[in-house]
């Protein structure tokens, strides 16, 4: 079963300041046993959060990689750069994260507590996106562990083609988005 890790970085400075950090993180990454493929880019609310979407074979190819000397290096170059701890997320996502969502030009990354509603129900509610102009796509699942002790997270990854058709479809959805965590990024984004 594919697995995809979202991690959120808080970093602190420029891009200067931290790019490097984060292109080794990436290329480290890229090079393990077991890994799929990675999207980052930065919140459009608040530049100094990065979001990553990595991509993996399994739930145990990250495991392995988390015990290897590899990742300790890589944490020894990330670790000065960031501003808080990392917020990790793992998530089966359904489809997995399909390239019409994930290449979008901006997407929606939408977080809530699962609460008594089936991943079926909240998919069934996510899925309504699709019907609005600028909708790329849709990929959602619930996270493999509780959050915060207070059980399972659903995540959502909604693809736009333009900030003004996720602005008009969240005006339109807020009731779904009540109490959810929201926010664009772009992954489509460049150091330079």
């Amino acid at each position: 079963m594919a697995i995809t890790e979202r991690v959120i970085l808080s970093v602190n400075g420029s891009v200067d300041e931290w790019k490097d950090a984060l292109k080794f993180m990436i290329q480290i990454m890229s090079i393990q046993d077991g890994h799929l493929r990675a999207r980052y880019g930065p919140h459009t609310e608040d530049k100094q959060k990065i979001e990553l979407l990595i991509g993996w074979e399994s739930i145990e190819a990250p495991k392995r990689f988390q015990s290897s000397p590899a990742f300790q290096e890589m944490l020894s170059h990330v670790t000065p750069v960031l501003a808080a701890p990392p917020n990790i997320l793992v998530i089966e996502f359904k489809p997995y994260a399909p390239a019409e969502v994930v290449d979008a030009p901006f997407v929606q990354m939408i977080t809530m507590q699962q609460g008594t509603s089936s991943e079926d129900d909240l998919r069934a509610q996510i899925t309504k996106f699709k019907g609005f102009e600028g909708c790329t796509g849709v990929a959602s699942g619930l996270s493999l562990d509780d959050v915060d002790g207070k059980g399972k997270a659903f995540v959502a990854a909604v693809g736009w083609d333009s900030l003004e058709a996720s602005e008009k479809a969240k005006e339109s959805m807020a009731g779904l988005l009540e109490g959810a965590e929201s926010h664009l990024v772009d992954f489509k984004w460049d150091f330079e």
